[in-house]
């Protein structure tokens, strides 16, 4: 009993240290003056099974390179039983920690509702497999970093930045200056290098709270009833070595049942999908008869209750969601201003690759990557679209392309990101200082960082209340431009800017009127 007691500790301990990590390597995904960066701050997806198996049913060759890792914690799956969930999970840890502060549900939902995420899951694999991946959508560990990314993380930089603007303004004594004398250090490692602002902050912060507040609904609600990674786990650990014993409930006690977080202790049997080696039942028993051991799986062991019915089912509902979806006509055609960041790859590939983690939106630099709600259709939800008047693709950054765990946005090197079109700045003349009021402006063409300049002057003769002048016109060569944004962000005007990209002649998509 102490031992185990000892490894609840451990695994209490480890929860944590997870936690910790996983949080300081997103404030790290950030720009530090380098555009190389210093720490993997990707590890949490290269260790995601769900992602390595959407990469795996994407079109072209399976990332080998950057996913390896979740295939190993697959191999310490079917060894030990599903411990990623109750060592490992940042979302998990999170859950029980809301729970333990705000209080747990105690109805218990019906046997049949551990269902849903084994349907989920076999349902979301049909349609990746014919060409609609939404497994991002449900990951729980996209689910947990792209909440970081668009909500709490931007609501963390603004009180905070706030708090030390409010103490500098005012000059409190002491206390100014010891913020002052830690200013640098959160600076450098906590505060991000272009504040953060997202269009979907309150949708996605709403949907991280419904699925944290389901504690109060039932224990682990989202972990038992689910979470489709926890039921592909759960798969690889039905024939798991490490053994509890006994594997199910006493006839004369049934506090491990009604006291085990997710229910794996029954009458029948134990559920070995179900159980987190979280260890808790050995401090529950009150005459200490649990134990974990190594072994063949008994025949109390039981799998997932999915019968032959409900599996066809949820192949079927897969397999017609897919082709539907894809017969919708292209959102780049339907939405001129669909813009994906540079070594994005052709947009079907991208849609099917794209696990909506944020990462590629919390690195940029410019500002530029924000959530996609329906501007690439109904499946493009939280995709990142580069939306120009609110920020820009840096010249010389990469930072995207290096945190993609999939391969929906190539790594690509400096020379080659800068010759990479993503658009093509495009002048609205009704708007444009020069074309509508024959007033002069030269800021689209001062900030334009190509080395031959895209946008150029024509001088021409204009009538002005002082007479005819002679005015500098701005024009875009569309060879010359790569359509990085930063015109329409720079554009003076309020509201919309005088000059647009569009999507036309990505170096992603065929480029018919370039060759």
């Amino acid at each position: 009993m102490k031992k185990l007691l000892s490894w609840k500790k451990a695994r209490l301990a480890v929860q944590l240290l997870c936690l910790f990590l996983f949080l300081w390597l997103f404030l790290q995904t950030e720009y530090r003056g380098s555009d190389t960066l210093a720490y993997p701050v990707g590890l949490l997806f290269r260790i995601d099974p769900l992602a390595a198996l959407a990469s795996a049913l994407a079109p072209g060759a399976f990332a080998w390179r950057a996913l390896w890792p979740a295939l190993v914690v697959v191999a310490l799956t079917v060894l030990l039983g599903r411990f990623f969930c109750g060592w490992i999970c940042p979302l998990g840890t999170t859950l029980d920690g809301v729970g333990a502060l705000v209080g747990r549900g105690r109805s218990v939902r019906r046997s049949s509702w551990r269902r849903v995420k084994y349907v989920l899951l076999i349902a979301l694999a049909a349609s990746a497999l014919l060409g609609l991946q939404l497994m991002g959508l449900f990951d729980p560990l996209s689910l947990f970093l792209r909440s970081l990314t668009l909500a709490l993380y931007p609501a963390f930089h603004l009180v905070l930045s706030s708090v030390f603007d409010f103490f500098h303004a005012h000059r409190v004594p002491v206390l100014t200056p010891v913020l002052d004398g830690i200013y640098p250090f959160f600076r450098d490692h906590l505060l991000a290098f272009h504040p953060p602002s997202f269009s979907l902050a309150l949708f996605t912060l709403l949907t991280f709270l419904a699925v944290v507040l389901l504690e109060k609904v039932e224990r682990r609600f989202w972990c038992r009833n689910l979470c489709p990674l926890g039921a592909l786990l759960g798969l690889c650990s039905r024939w798991s070595l490490l053994q509890r014993v006994p594997a199910g409930e006493c006839t004369d006690c049934r506090v491990c049942a009604e006291s085990c977080r997710m229910g794996a202790a029954t009458a029948q049997g134990q559920l070995k999908g179900e159980c987190l080696l979280c260890l808790d039942c050995a401090e529950y028993c009150p005459r200490e008869r649990v134990s974990f051991r190594w072994g063949r799986p008994g025949e109390r062991a039981l799998g997932p209750d999915l019968s032959r019915r409900t599996v066809v089912t949820s192949l079927a509902a897969g397999a017609l969601v897919a082709p539907v979806a894809r017969m919708l006509p292209p959102m780049r055609l339907q939405n001129p201003y669909l813009l994906r960041p540079p070594g994005a790859v052709a947009e079907d590939d991208f849609l099917r690759r794209c696990i909506r983690c944020g990462e590629c939106m919390k690195v940029c630099i410019g500002g530029a990557l924000h959530p996609a709600f329906g501007q690439a259709g109904a499946t493009g939800l939280w995709t990142p679209l580069l939306v120009a008047r609110l920020g820009y693709c840096e010249y010389n950054c990469t930072l995207c392309g290096q945190v993609c765990p999939t391969g929906a946005i190539a790594l690509l090197q400096k020379p080659e990101k800068q010759k990479t079109v993503i658009g093509l700045a495009v002048f609205d003349k009704n708007r444009c200082l020069p074309y509508a009021r024959g007033e002069e402006c030269l800021v689209c063409e001062e900030h334009c960082p190509t080395g031959e300049k895209a946008i150029v002057f024509d001088l021409k003769t204009v009538e002005s209340a002082e007479g005819p002048r002679i005015l500098k016109v701005p024009r875009v060569i569309p060879r010359l431009c790569i359509g990085c944004g930063i015109c329409e962000t720079r554009c003076p005007l309020d509201g919309a800017s005088a000059i647009r990209v569009v999507n036309e002649g990505e170096s992603r998509q065929p480029r018919d009127i370039w060759s």
